[in-house]
């Protein structure tokens, strides 16, 4: 198959494809993750802007699915969740959502669907796309919630007052596992391994940047 090129007439049509998998508040916030990765797209990876956009609207497309539902497409996908995901059904729509775009938008290519994939809890060695992806869904301006609403701030200052863009999205994707973690354990839920994995990565290599830095100072 050949990559699509996501033009905007390409994402329009997508658009109107992916409005009758979404409530109607899920489609405000789908377009509002839409308009966020548009803005980090064009500062950390402009050349693929589109297609970030287009894995913003598959984002939730399973979503409003109940969790019966979720779990009947991961089995018939050979998906077994183990028992610990079982009480974090709020995950499962990232792994349905992947397959089901994989099967229902031929266009989605493997980045998008690895988009979709890792976008609530992260996984070690996330890549930038990846990254974008969930930061979009976690600070798109409609999201009100007191985590959200810090996590936007914070990130927003950090490009503010960072001579380098990476080092901005490291301490923000750090944070944002910082923050789901503490809300998981207030609400006595699970900790998804993935997302543990997620935030030790992205500490290491937080580490590792800051010794080749200290390095290359004394040289």
């Amino acid at each position: 198959m050949n990559e699509c090129v996501w033009t905007e007439e390409k994402l329009s049509e997508l658009r109107e494809r992916v409005a009758p998998y979404l409530t109607g508040q899920r489609l405000r916030h789908t377009l509002a993750v839409e308009k966020e990765i548009a803005k980090l797209g064009a500062l950390y990876l402009p050349e693929k802007t589109g297609k970030l956009r287009a894995a913003a609207l598959l984002h939730d497309i399973t979503k409003k699915l109940d969790a019966e539902k979720q779990l009947q497409i991961l089995a018939e996908s050979g998906i077994m969740p183990d028992e610990a995901a079982r009480l974090s059904p709020s995950v499962f729509h990232a792994m349905t959502g992947a397959v089901t775009a994989e099967k229902e938008f031929p266009e989605a290519d493997g980045e998008i669907l690895a988009g979709i994939r890792w976008h609530t809890t992260g996984r070690a060695d996330m890549t930038v796309f990846e990254c974008l992806v969930y930061l979009a869904d976690y600070i798109e301006e409609t999201r009100t919630f007191d985590d959200c609403v810090k996590l936007r701030r914070d990130f927003y200052g950090r490009l503010e007052n960072s001579s380098d863009p990476a080092d901005a999205l490291t301490d923000t994707m750090i944070e944002s596992f910082d923050l789901t973690i503490a809300g998981l354990i207030g609400d006595g839920l699970p900790i998804a391994p993935e997302t543990v994995a997620a935030r030790n990565s992205f500490l290491l290599k937080k580490n590792r940047q800051a010794s080749r830095s200290a390095t290359e100072g004394h040289a």
